[in-house]
């Protein structure tokens, strides 16, 4: 018992670094009943976040509303010679408060509600809306309220999820805007050696979805939290790893002194495991780790989603194919598909397919370029590659360059949503811990391509993989698939 509570009192800190501190916190713990300061604060953040709240559900509600509004208008167009405005207005009065308050509540418990960086994608308003039109729709079967069509239905869930989305997105990047220039930005210590600083405090800086962040203190050791908290008034502190329990609990009693967040930055390794689960009964507390794997029906809901889409993409997209190919031919001598030899699921070679963006032979003078390579880790990136012609420059900027990869969905060798699968030259080079990426299909995005790609380190990427199998859900493929057009508009990370 001596040992924990010597574990658990806090380091005392020296002469020097006394003298140093706030007069105004030396010898008051901060987890004493609260100041006015602190009071205002709170006051502060309850009516931003209700104005917050207040904004998303006016654009949910109408969204939906002119949805439906519109839906019911097209259909009095065709039943009648004209439209009956105030026949539409009945309709839409007598079903919006219903569907209204059935979003709501769906919406609040999605948590789509919460501030900028804690809420969920495109995905989840996807689901969410499925969910409020399913239980709508499943209301007005059962109580035998006639709508016409269910075709409205339909029509409503697809023109309002589209206004959501871009209406909140609009609205994030309006607030992130306004707190910018406010100066109401999330001021942030990153402990850390200055290796992994830099790249924790680029990606921070760069996040452009959660509140605006300021960097307002860097130590290099806990030891060094307790005057970089008082002299920076910060909002939290970012661990850029995890330290072993003494430690840990040193920075948490700080943190919590100062009332501010702790949050750590997880290694690859720390994210192999799926889940750990307690084995009881046995003589040691003991937890059975779970490797990330998506099998069962989870497998088939994303197989038979990867067919539907890939699919319907190669319909839509082949007249722009035939361009492309005809282009290429035009463009420089050899093929128009070049097949690169990847490494797939279960650690099994395939052929991935992509429109040949490089010239004739590039493979070849791969190894008198390794000089010249800007990636770590096992990667290999050349920001100007003077193998690329000037039509692959074109294709690998908008990235159409891996449109091809949809056939490899529809044979099973890849899926659309998934971890990258690397040239042999890289897969070679892997650690054995990092080759657990390759229990799921490889992908055509993820992640990492709508979080920077070649901007990010190695590291970065692998943890994003290992992310990405810990939490996946269709409605995670469906966020990533959502937000990789966007990506792609802004090159961010092409190469």
């Amino acid at each position: 018992m001596s040992e924990m509570s010597s574990l658990l009192r806090r380091r005392q800190l020296p002469p020097r670094a006394i003298d140093e501190v706030d007069s105004t916190l030396t010898g008051r713990d901060m987890r004493a009943p609260a100041t006015g300061i602190a009071h205002g604060r709170t006051a502060g953040r309850l009516v931003a976040a209700l104005a917050r709240i207040s904004a998303l559900v006016a654009i949910d509600v109408g969204a939906i509303a002119v949805a439906l509004y519109g839906g019911l208008v097209v259909k009095d167009a065709i039943d009648r010679p004209r439209v009956l405005w105030g026949l539409v207005w009945r309709a839409e009065a007598e079903w919006l408060p219903f569907i209204a308050l059935v979003g709501v509540l769906v919406f609040t418990r999605a948590g789509l509600y919460r501030r900028a960086g804690r809420r969920p994608g495109d995905g989840a308003v996807v689901s969410a809306m499925v969910q409020t039109l399913v239980l709508v729709a499943g209301f007005s079967y059962a109580t035998g309220h006639s709508s016409g069509t269910y075709t409205i239905w339909i029509w409503t869930l697809v023109v309002s999820t589209a206004l959501i989305v871009a209406l909140r997105r609009s609205f994030d990047a309006l607030t992130w805007v306004l707190q910018r220039a406010t100066g109401r930005v999330q001021r942030v210590v990153v402990c850390g050696a200055p290796d992994e600083a830099g790249p924790v405090e680029a990606a921070l800086l760069g996040d452009d979805a959660g509140a605006p962040v300021e960097i307002v203190d860097r130590v290099v050791s806990v030891a060094d939290l307790e005057i970089a908290l008082t002299r920076g008034r910060a909002d939290g502190v970012i661990l850029t790893t995890l330290p072993d329990d003494d430690v840990l609990l040193e920075a948490l009693d700080a943190c919590t002194r100062h009332g501010v967040a702790l949050r750590v930055v997880p290694t690859a390794a720390r994210l192999l495991a799926r889940e750990a689960v307690y084995i009881p009964g046995q003589a040691l507390p003991l937890f059975e780790v779970k490797p990330p794997t998506i099998v069962g029906l989870d497998w088939f809901a994303k197989r038979a989603f990867d067919i539907v889409v890939a699919a319907s993409l190669l319909a839509v997209l082949s007249p722009l194919l035939l361009v492309i190919a005809l282009a290429i031919r035009l463009g420089s001598t050899g093929p128009v598909i070049y097949r690169d030899r990847r490494i797939g699921i279960g650690e099994q070679p395939f052929e991935m397919l992509k429109f040949r963006s490089m010239r004739q032979g590039a493979a070849e003078e791969q190894a008198s370029l390794e000089h010249a390579n800007e990636a770590d880790g096992a990667l290999f990136k050349i920001r100007d590659d003077p193998r690329v012609t000037a039509v692959g420059l074109v294709l690998r900027r908008l990235s159409l360059d891996e449109v091809p990869q949809l056939w490899n969905v529809l044979r099973g060798e890849m899926s659309l949503v998934g971890p990258r699968p690397l040239p042999m030259r890289d897969y070679e080079r892997l650690a054995a811990r990092h080759r657990r990426r390759y229990l799921v299909l490889p992908g055509m995005t993820g992640l990492w391509q709508i979080s920077g790609r070649s901007d990010l380190g190695f590291d970065a990427m692998v943890r994003l993989d290992f992310y990405y199998l810990e939490h996946w859900s269709v409605w995670m493929d469906v966020s990533i698939l959502l937000r990789t057009p966007l990506a792609v508009a802004t090159a961010r990370g092409a190469r």
